[in-house]
């Protein structure tokens, strides 16, 4: 049979080549319909649906291009081989459950498969090699996909191929709900299982001839059956025709039990295992202090991971950045070490970008988002208030009000709705008892509303209230009148498919109270109140309004709750959501530091970087915000700043922090000595500037800048031309380089022909000895700092002034020069230096010197001061670089304290 189906393979190739007159590969449609055709013609190969199946891939594989879908690190260490293609080469090679899956997707959900697919392959084949007769090695990895974007599908895909696979043992975790549980456990019952109370369901209608999973969980969590499990829960073996799958809460009670069952003599502990970590970074990560022992839960997946030898861990979140904080040297924490993989965005997915731009835009339509007015609805529920709080007043507040309002417009706007479940979000609480008081609300208003349009209540204020909705949302991008549109609600309120539920651990006594059934129906519009329950895991089906009326500390958090992320198919015009302006920028925050770590992550995979290279530096939220995660979760995190590639164009850099140790200050003035030595060769260019007498010395070569910069230093945490400081594995490292030298050396090994201005700054002091031009000291006031440095001006810690370029500028630009700027960085410009970057020197007198015990900063010529000018083509006086302070990883710190190591080395024997 085997034959007959390579020869209609071949058949099959030879028509899509014939028929292909523009020159475009076949799409999988076209596959499929030239294999119906010929099948259709040999009456024996009807019947077998597996050659079919087989067949159909096959060609897939061969004829379709590969989908560029996603970023993948990996890190392909001695112990594991790639095996999957070795599996697909091989006759016997089936995937009869992802097949299913796909047919189901096709048939019941009307969806495409083929990026899911791609994806599946490309993350199983990272998994452990599950086959016997090949060594046993464990594996962690990462799937990062946005918020309600399809992660849960791409890794139930996941779990159909490990299955087809070979995989025995399957365990999903999911938060510490129940209710989310039975969620995913509903969710995996139809698409993997496909088998419920003995009948098919789901993927179980499109199987024949195959034995469904053995659920360890269904109804219940694991613990329900604790008692009989020992006894009577299927235990997987090498043998077992079909894989054991548990849907298990993070709880620590639970994953105890779990791993005292898993943990048995009667497992082979070598046993192919895969467990998928949903919402990875809730609960997982260890959240400890430092030296402290790891957290329960952590502790408890730590123990599952081990205890068979071919375990493969998979996280899955959208918002990892837990899991890249993880220490990456304890190997036996959760960190991704083996891979990253990262989903593509579908074109269709409404992100936190599309919504609310990110730090460096706003998005051309946010026509969908409303800014609640906080004075207004603080007097009826404050944006801050504690678990006992008593909403007194008995109505639904105004703002509330018309959001209900615009959901019920909406439901009976959006197209072929009658048959479709439709829902709104409520979250202004995180109390249960105040969630409830909003429900008692929300719910009476909703009476009031549907009573109004059933009777015909002319003139009552809520049919004014959905007047004035549809009027200001709807009516302009609609061509209904508002008779029509009444007429839609009318019929949308007799269907009675408008109904409010609460979600939290009251619900059911609540929903007992309202009459409210238990189940959706299929076809109904709930507005749905709750919290922390509606913000992580929940899937609202048809979502379309949103209210969201919280403070939140963390980014993580923070796009989690954002429930209204996803797909609108037809309706995303509808889509509407109110929220407080400062979250809006929080959002915005949130968007942008998720976006560079894809960016990271593409560059990586770029130059062929593992996840054990995944240094990553997470730039801290500069406004009064949301900050990136809980802070216990950056308990490996170190805080540094970032000159982006040293990018320093256009910012005012000074030494304002001077060491008064007169080694030190020995040291600076051999280096200085030097360099004023290159300044009097023939091809330097000496010249005063006309506005006063400042020395300027143009055309000095950059190998005399850097190597005066790799000897100058300035005082202890000196920004810019101090040492160097890095804390790695909680020790602060003061390495021997400065910014200033990073920079001057980068821009040497650029353009090594680069060359500079050296200038000298007049105050009204001394004159400085031995120069052969005028220059004086200058007088500044000074704090003494930690017996070791003067902070230059105090508190106000600045060097120079804005004359300062002035001067250098009117000696190396010709026309005259606007004197008037405001701001000193107006001067910073090519257009008076050219690319040729400023090196500043100043020669400091203290003047507030009160005879410190063995300092003498008086003597000589007065302390060594540096300022750095670095010419930019535009200034923007209102946003300009400045400091960006960044969380490190610990891959991140390793990585720049190498870095920073080996530019030491080099440029140190120079």
């Amino acid at each position: 049979m085997r034959n007959k189906w390579e020869k209609v393979k071949a058949k099959v190739k030879l028509v899509l080549m014939v028929d292909d007159d523009d020159d475009q590969a076949p799409s999988e449609q076209d596959i499929e319909d030239a294999l119906k055709i010929l099948v259709s013609r040999k009456p024996e190969l009807l019947e077998d649906s597996e050659g079919y199946n087989r067949t159909f891939r096959e060609l897939r594989n061969e004829l379709v291009p590969k989908i560029d879908e996603g970023i993948t690190l990996t890190d392909q260490n001695s112990a594991w081989k790639p095996w999957l293609s070795d599996m697909q080469s091989s006759d016997t090679w089936e995937t009869p459950r992802s097949d299913s899956y796909y047919q189901y997707l096709v048939m019941d959900k009307n969806s495409s498969y083929s990026t899911l697919d791609y994806t599946a392959n490309e993350i199983v084949k990272l998994l452990a090699d599950p086959r016997r007769d090949q060594p046993a090695v464990s594996r962690k990895g990462l799937i990062l996909g946005d918020v309600q974007s399809g992660k849960t599908r791409t890794y139930i895909a996941l779990m159909n191929k490990a299955a087809d696979c070979g995989y025995r043992l399957i365990i999903v975790l999911t938060s510490d709900n129940e209710n989310l549980r039975q969620q995913t456990q509903e969710r995996i019952d139809t698409d993997f299982i496909g088998w419920q109370d003995g009948i098919r369901v789901g993927i179980g209608k499109y199987q024949q001839n195959i034995a469904h999973p053995s659920q360890l969980t269904n109804e219940n969590d694991f613990v329900a059956a604790y008692d009989k499990a020992f006894h009577s829960f299927p235990r997987p073996t090498w043998n077992s025709a079909a894989p054991c799958v548990a849907v298990i809460k993070k709880n620590a009670s639970i994953l105890s039990k779990f791993n005292k069952w898993f943990d048995s003599p009667e497992f082979d502990k070598d046993l192919p295992v895969l467990i998928i970590d949903d919402e990875s970074d809730y609960a997982s990560v260890n959240s400890a202090k430092l030296d402290d022992s790891p957290t329960r839960i952590n502790s408890l997946i730590r123990d599952l991971c081990q205890i068979s030898s071919r375990t493969s861990y998979v996280a899955v979140t959208a918002t990892p950045f837990a899991n890249i904080f993880i220490d990456d040297a304890d190997e036996s924490d959760l960190f991704p070490q083996d891979f990253i993989h990262i989903l593509k965005s579908p074109d269709a997915y409404i992100g936190a970008k599309k919504l609310f731009g990110d730090m460096d835009s706003v998005p051309e339509d946010s026509s969908c988002v409303r800014e609640i007015d906080e004075g207004e609805l603080e007097s009826w529920l404050p944006v801050s208030h504690g678990k006992n709080y008593d909403i007194v007043d008995p109505e639904l507040d105004d703002q509330v009000k018309h959001a209900v309002c615009t959901f019920i417009n909406a439901c009976a706007l959006r197209p072929n709705a009658e048959d479709e479940q439709q829902s709104m979000l409520i979250h202004m609480s995180r109390f249960t008892d105040v969630q409830r008081q909003i429900a008692d609300r929300v719910s009476g208003y909703l009476r009031q509303v549907e009573n109004a349009v059933r009777f015909h209540a002319d003139g009552d204020p809520r049919i004014d209230d959905l007047q004035e909705a549809f009027e200001s949302e709807y009516y302009t991008s609609t061509d209904i009148s508002w008779g029509m549109m009444f007429l839609r609600i009318r019929r949308l309120v007799q269907s009675s498919r408008l109904r409010v539920r609460l979600v939290n651990s009251d619900s059911d006594d609540w929903s007992l109270r309202n009459d409210v059934p238990p189940d959706l129906t299929s076809n109904e519009c709930t507005i749905f109140i709750g919290g922390n329950q509606l913000s992580r895991g929940m899937t609202l089906s048809g979502l379309i309004c949103s209210v969201f009326y919280r403070r939140v500390t963390a980014s993580d958090t923070l796009l989690q709750m954002g429930r209204w992320f996803g797909y609108r198919p037809n309706y995303a015009n509808l889509q509407r959501i109110w929220l407080l302006p400062e979250s809006v920028l929080d959002y915005r925050y949130s968007c942008s530091i998720v976006e560079e770590l894809k960016e990271s992550a593409s560059r990586m995979k770029h130059l062929g970087m593992t996840p054990k290279q995944f240094g990553l530096a997470i730039r801290k939220n500069p406004n009064k915000g949301v900050r990136i995660t809980n802070a216990s979760k950056m308990r490996n995190a170190v805080e540094g700043i970032g000159y982006q590639e040293f990018d320093m164009a256009g910012e005012i850099i000074e030494s304002i922090k001077l060491d008064v140790d007169m080694k030190r200050r020995n040291q600076n003035d051999e280096a200085f000595m030097k360099l004023l030595g290159v300044c009097n060769a023939p091809q330097v260019i000496s010249s005063v500037s006309p506005l006063v007498e400042t020395q300027v010395f143009q055309n000095v070569p950059a190998k005399a800048v850097v190597d005066f910069l790799s000897q100058y230093r300035s005082g202890y945490r000196d920004t810019f031309f101090g040492p160097t400081l890095m804390t790695y594995r909680d020790q602060e490292i003061e390495m021997n380089t400065s910014m200033a030298e990073q920079y001057a050396c980068t821009q040497l090994s650029e353009n090594p022909d680069m060359t500079w201005n050296i200038d000298f700054i007049n105050g009204n002091g001394n004159e400085v000895e031995g120069v052969n031009f005028h220059w004086t000291q200058v007088k500044r006031k000074c704090t003494f700092r930690d017996n070791r440095q003067f902070q230059i001006n105090g508190d106000k810690m600045r060097l120079g002034s804005k004359n300062d370029a002035l001067k250098i500028a009117a000696c190396t630009y010709q026309l005259p020069i606007d004197q008037k700027n405001s701001s000193e960085r107006q001067y910073y410009l090519t257009k008076y230096f050219g690319d040729h970057p400023s090196l500043l020197f100043y020669r400091i007198c203290v003047k507030n010197f009160d005879g410190h015990q063995g300092l003498s900063p008086q003597e000589g010529p007065g302390m060594l001061g540096v300022k750095l000018i670095v010419p930019v083509d535009e200034v923007n006086v209102n946003k300009h670089l400045g400091k960006t302070v960044y969380m490190y990883n610990t891959v991140a710190q390793r990585r720049e304290f190498a870095e920073l190591s080996r530019k030491a080395e080099e440029y140190g024997d120079d």
